[in-house]
C-alpha cells in the first residue's frame, strides 16, 4: 500500500513550490485550510462519508484559500494535490506529537492521557517512510511543530527518532 501511495504521490508533483519553501508559510496554510476541509458545512459528516458536492466544495474552497500561500499558477487538480499532501502531513506529525490524546468519553467528557512514547515510536515509523517518499507530504511533517506554536498547542518529541524531519523547526511549545 506505501508503493501504492509513493505512486500516487509521484504522479503530479515531485517537488514542493517554491512559493512554500517558508516553513512557517506552510503551518499559516494548513492553519487556513484545516477547518474548511475538515468541518465544511457539513461538519458532522467524516470526510471519507461525504457526498461527491461536499467533497469538491470543500477541495474548490481550500483551493480558493491557498492563493495568498500557493502562488504558482497551476491546474486545479496539481493545486488540490498538494494542498492535501502538506495538509496530511502535518496533521499526521501534529498529533503524533502532541502531549495528550482522548482516551474515552465518560459521563459525556472527553478523558484525556499522556501520549505513550512507544505509540509516538510507532507513528513516527509510518511518518518518516511517508516522508522519505513523499517531499510534499514531508514539508507538512516538517511544519508540524510551527502549527502547534500557531494554534498554542503544547507536544513533545518523546519517541521520535533523532533523524525525523519533524524535529527540524523546534519552539517554546515544545515539552520534555
Amino acid at each position: 500500500m506505501i508503493t501504492a501511495y509513493s505512486w500516487a504521490a509521484g504522479i503530479f508533483q515531485h517537488t514542493l513550490p517554491s512559493s512554500l519553501t517558508d516553513a512557517e508559510k506552510r503551518a499559516e496554510l494548513v492553519h487556513q485550510i484545516n477547518n474548511p476541509l475538515v468541518k465544511g458545512n457539513n461538519a458532522d459528516i467524516p470526510l471519507k462519508d461525504l457526498g461527491s458536492a461536499d467533497k469538491n466544495s470543500r477541495l474548490n474552497e481550500i483551493a480558493q484559500l491557498s492563493m495568498a500561500y500557493l502562488t504558482e499558477q497551476m491546474d486545479e487538480k496539481l493545486r488540490k494535490n498538494i494542498l492535501l499532501r502538506i495538509w496530511m502531513g502535518c496533521m499526521d506529525a501534529a498529533k503524533a506529537i502532541r502531549v495528550s490524546s482522548v482516551a474515552g468519553v465518560r459521563n459525556g467528557v472527553v478523558i484525556e492521557a499522556p501520549m505513550a512514547t512507544q505509540h509516538r515510536q510507532i507513528l513516527f515509523q509510518l511518518i518518516d517512510l511517508l516522508s522519505k517518499t513523499d517531499l510534499i507530504y514531508a514539508a507538512g511533517v516538517e511544519a508540524a511543530p510551527l502549527y502547534k506554536k500557531l494554534v498554542k498547542q503544547y507536544y513533545s518529541f518523546d519517541g521520535v527518532p533523532s533523524d525525523s524531519i519533524v524535529r527540524k523547526y523546534s519552539n517554546e511549545y515544545q515539552r520534555e
